[in-house]
């Protein structure tokens, strides 16, 4: 069995080279043998539903994504970083207010060229949301150590993001009478803290998610965070349900499947949504995301929301 304080040790400085777990805030709170546990701290800026004041699933996912990928390390007996292949939460309430949310990671199966992780993340009194996970063994071809991970990383700074009282429905009315979803996204702390758009060609709604130093999660390639790609598909989709009027109020995630197909440069990022079907209370939402070509996307993803 190897030695706790290394495997602490050995997390800690993983995450703190993830610009956007330092932009969260995301802390280890323990690392033994095939078990790891991080801890995001509550904030404004990661506010998702701005009347309730909970958090957005997008942050959810970027701290289960961490756990789980971080969580290789304690999962392996030497040294390795995997990238996400795939990713499916299910979130079984929303995360209180005002609360700390934990996540506790652990590996499941391994191959000769996957890790299988699950994940749960929680607070003191309530499971939040489930994940299950895979992860690409690179061998080779994979990151030696973290010292090659580390060298000469120093972290950007964050903006501030500040969250208001909203009347939803109100912010939802003034951006119908405007022609102006841009006022959605300004109701939304989550939404300005990732920087998200919206971008209009030919008269087709697309989304944008703006090329900025705190996104980051590889800092070697660099690449953004696999969660921040992953919240950024969950609140497009949202967003597109009230600018399409398929949802009234602000709707409520059920589950997220994302699959990631190449990794996400340091640029500007966009995705289009489609509801595939709607029906009294649930619509499912297939969202693709590209950057220099959208015939050649990095990312696909499917949501249930639960309209209310």
């Amino acid at each position: 069995m190897r030695d706790e304080t290394v495997l602490y040790q050995q997390t800690s400085d993983f995450v703190s080279v993830l610009a956007q777990c330092q932009a969260l805030g995301i802390t280890v709170v323990s690392a033994r043998e095939n078990e790891l546990i991080l801890a995001l701290p509550y904030s404004e800026a990661i506010i998702g539903n701005p009347e309730s004041k909970v958090i957005h699933g997008g942050a959810i996912t970027t701290l289960m994504d961490t756990a789980a990928g971080a969580g290789v390390l304690c999962a392996m007996p030497d040294f390795e970083l995997c990238p996400t292949l795939d990713l499916r939460v299910d979130y079984m309430r929303s995360a209180k207010p005002n609360q700390r949310v934990f996540a506790r990671a652990s590996c499941y199966r391994v191959t000769s060229n996957i890790l299988f992780m699950r994940c749960e993340a929680y607070q003191i009194d309530r499971t939040v949301a489930h994940c299950v996970a895979t992860f690409v063994r690179m061998g080779a071809k994979g990151i030696p150590n973290l010292e090659v991970m580390t060298e000469g990383f120093t972290l950007p700074s964050f903006p501030k993001v500040n969250s208001t009282e909203v009347d939803f429905a109100s912010v939802r009315e003034r951006a119908i009478a405007k022609a102006d979803n841009r006022v959605l996204i300004e109701a939304i702390p989550y939404a300005r803290h990732i920087g998200i758009d919206f971008v209009y060609s030919d008269d087709t709604q697309t989304f944008m998610l703006t090329r900025q130093a705190g996104n980051i999660g590889n800092p070697i390639l660099p690449a953004i965070h696999g969660g921040v790609i992953g919240g950024f598909m969950e609140l497009s989709s949202a967003l597109h349900l009230l600018a399409t009027n398929a949802a009234k109020t602000y709707p409520k995630i059920i589950d997220f499947s994302v699959d990631y197909l190449r990794a996400g440069a340091d640029t500007d990022t966009f995705a289009f949504c489609e509801v595939t079907r709607q029906g009294g209370r649930v619509a499912n939402v297939e969202v693709h995301a590209w950057q220099e070509c959208r015939d050649e996307p990095i990312a696909l993803a499917r949501a249930h929301f639960l309209l209310e």
